[in-house]
Formats: C-alpha cells, structure tokens, sequence
C-alpha cells in the first residue's frame, strides 16, 4: 500500500509538474522537462565512460593499489539455493570443488524438490565431504531470500558467496573477488556476469550484449565510487555486513538489489570485479525472458520507492553515489514520462488539440541514441572485437531488443505497483543444463 501510495503521488506531481512548466514556460513541456533529464543522461554516460577509461589506464601503468591475497584468506560459505536443478547441479557442484582457494563449504540450499536432485546431491557428497545439503521444510516462506536466510545462521564463514544453480566460474574466482572485498568499509562485490558462448541464436546474443552493457555501467559505478549493484549471481558479501542489515529481505521479488539498498544506507560500500566473470545460462524463450524482465523491472522500482528517503540522505550516501542512484533511476522514469506524454497526445489528437507528436518522437530518438552509444562502447570493451559496421549494426539489434522488451516490462510493473494490491510472485529461472 504504502509503494502505490507513492507511487501514485509521484505520478500526480510529475503532472502537476507538466501543468506548471506549461504555465511558466513557451513551448511544448514535454521538450523542457525531457530535455533536462537526458542532458543529465548524457553527462552521466559521459562521466562513466571518462572514468573508465582512466581506471583501466591506471590499471595498464601499474597504479591502482592491489591487496596481496596472502593479507586476508577468510573462510567463505558459498550458498546456493536450488529447486528442481538436476540438469545442472552436478556440473555446478564439480566446477566449486575445482577452486583454487582452501578454505569453503559449499551448500546447496534444496527448497524441496521434485526431481531426482536430492538423490544426485547425496551421490555427490560422498566424493566431496566439504559439500553441505540444506533441505528446506514443507511450509517454508517462499522465495530465495527465504532459503538463503535460513542457512545464513549454519553457515560459519566470514564471507557468504552466492551463485546461481547454472553457473561455472574458473578456479581463481576467489582469488580475483576476495581482495576487491577485503578493504574495512567494503561490504560486498559483484563478479561480472557473462552468457555462455555456445548458445546461439537472437535472445543469447542479446542478452550477452545486455550483459556487456550491464559491466560497462557497473565499471563506470565502481571507478567514480558510485553505487553498483549487485546481481545475486557470483555476489560476495561479509557476514558482518550481512548481519549488520538483518540478511536478506524475504518480501523482496530482486533479492539482490534490495540487498544492494540497504547495504548502502547502511554505510557499507559495494565493488565490482570485472576480472572475475561467472557464466550462466541465456533464457531461450521470449515468455520466459518476459516474466524475468518483469520481475527484474518491478523489482527495481520498489527498490527504489521502498528506500527512496534514506537513499536522499546526506548522511547515509555520498553526493556521488545520490547523483549516480538518482540517474539511473530516470531509466525507469523516462519510459513513463513516454508513455504518458503518449497518452497525452492520444487525448489531444481525438479531441482536436495541439499535437506534441514531433516532439515525442525527437525525444525517443535521443534516448535510443544515447542508448546505442552506450552498447557500442560496452561491445567493445566487455565482448568481443568487431569490425565498425558489425558493431554498429549488431548494437542496433540489440538496442531494439532491449527498448522492445523493457519499455513494456517497465510499463506493466508501475501498472502492477500502482492497481494491484500486492507484488508479484517471485518465479525461478528455468535452467536447462547447457553448460555440460
């Protein structure tokens, strides 16, 4: 109730907003407002891409000051919550015990099954004695947070590390994140996340470059001290930080960027580790990337209206990491602000009134152009080399496919917070086993 209720006062002044530019301003307002918000996108992307391009410089010239790992060799839980994961959980448990790090447990969280994993589980752990079963009662709270949650309290280590029941990393994964998280005051990293290379086809490779644009960001966000996100697979977190926001949130439907929120309020500060990659399954079917995206989107709103005042306060966040949250958060408001000024010329044109359409459309030309300069340099940087023309038609596909699914995601979920007396269910992504 209390998101609807903000979400609702936050539409109403956005267009009593509009009626006062109109009143105090000549011109369409939806050239003045919009126009303000993409000068900022674009300084922002300019600022990313600056900085990155000085810490990679930093990094060539031997600068960047680098934690030996012999410093600090915690213990690490590494959790990861499955369900009906038989296809892949084998392939996922050999890849942990290849780790080239001494001292884990990895526990795999059963939220009750009704495949023959709990049998493959029990085969495994006699070949490997540090691997550790948590079979979750008949009645336990749904969702992942919940089955992280609860074996939080078993689990010793002062690093939980968790991953996704599709992933494969290469043995130095530890190595290369546990030194980004060992400075007092980091209370977590993200590894940076890739689609697996053989699966072919439009939706991999979209995805693959949606994930390469995912990196160019979170590399901009760590190099200016802004606020990365974590993204729930291959994200190291220390106990301590853990404990200190009360764990996971078992309400939340993004288990990860809930839990990226209230470490920041928190004081606590989130890296990212471009190094260390953790690969995992493309979706195959668009209904089923649909229902991710929706809930990815949905989530990333409540995060947002749930944490909106500590996430304003001087006290809690730096002017940096404020600015950077506030605008990354016009990518979900900018696509409202679209659609309304949509409706609102819909409304117009079927009365007999002035048409704002040409300007509507230069607007969502700058936004896509902004977008596609933003895919090609992370193509560039965090895929794989192309030539010019292959890059520039290659991100163009991708940047419709991404406007082409996100704008409705985004749409749909503030039509979900808004007229919908609860948030969605929390649905798992369906693994099929391609990485064997």
């Amino acid at each position: 109730m209390r998101n609807r209720i903000l979400l609702i006062a936050l539409t109403v002044a956005t267009w009593l907003g509009f009626k006062l530019v109109d009143y105090m301003v000549t011109g369409p307002t939806v050239l003045v407002i919009m126009g303000a918000v993409l000068f900022g996108m674009v300084v922002h992307t300019i600022w990313l891409l600056a900085s990155q391009r000085l810490s990679r410089k930093k990094a060539l010239l031997g600068e960047q000051q680098q934690i030996s790992e012999q410093q600090w060799e915690p213990w690490v839980d590494i959790l990861v919550p499955a369900k009906d994961e038989a296809r892949v959980i084998e392939s996922l448990v050999r890849n942990m015990f290849k780790l080239d790090y001494p001292k884990f447990h990895l526990w795999v969280i059963d939220d009750r099954s009704t495949d023959n994993m709990p049998q493959v589980l029990e085969e495994l752990q006699k070949e490997f004695p540090r691997l550790k079963v948590y079979r979750r009662p008949p009645g336990a709270s749904p969702g992942k947070s919940a089955a992280l949650n609860d074996v939080l309290p078993l689990s010793k280590g002062d690093v939980i590390c968790v991953f996704d029941a599709d992933a494969f990393v290469a043995p130095n994964f530890l190595r290369l994140t546990l030194p980004v998280l060992a400075p007092e005051g980091v209370g977590a990293v993200q590894a940076q996340k890739k689609i697996y290379e053989h699966q072919k086809g439009f939706l991999p490779e979209g995805q693959a470059s949606e994930y390469a644009l995912d990196t160019y960001f979170q590399m901009g966000r760590d190099s200016i001290g802004g606020a990365v996100e974590l993204r729930g697979n291959g994200q190291l977190i220390k106990r301590a930080a853990l404990i200190d926001v009360g764990g996971w949130n078992n309400k939340a439907i993004t288990d990860d960027l809930d839990l990226t929120m209230r470490l920041m309020i928190n004081n606590w500060d989130v890296r990212f580790s471009s190094e260390a990659m953790v690969w995992e399954e493309a979706v195959t079917t668009l209904k089923g990337l649909i229902r991710q995206r929706r809930r990815w989107a949905e989530g990333s709103i409540r995060r947002y209206l749930d944490y909106i005042f500590p996430l304003n306060s001087p006290r809690r966040l730096s002017l940096v990491e404020r600015v950077d949250t506030l605008a990354f958060a016009t990518f979900f408001v900018v696509p409202a602000m679209i659609f309304l000024e949509s409706v609102s010329d819909m409304i117009h044109f079927a009365t007999g009134g002035p048409s704002q359409s040409n300007v509507l459309v230069l607007v969502s030309l700058a936004v896509f152009l902004v977008s596609q300069f933003n895919l090609c340099m992370a193509i560039k940087h965090y895929r794989r080399p192309m030539s010019f023309w292959e890059l520039l038609t290659h991100s163009f596909e991708v940047n419709v496919y991404i406007f082409a699914h996100w704008l409705p995601c985004i749409f749909i979920s503030f039509c979900q917070i808004m007229f919908k007396p609860q948030a969605s269910t929390w649905h798992r992504t369906e693994h099929l086993g391609v990485n064997n």
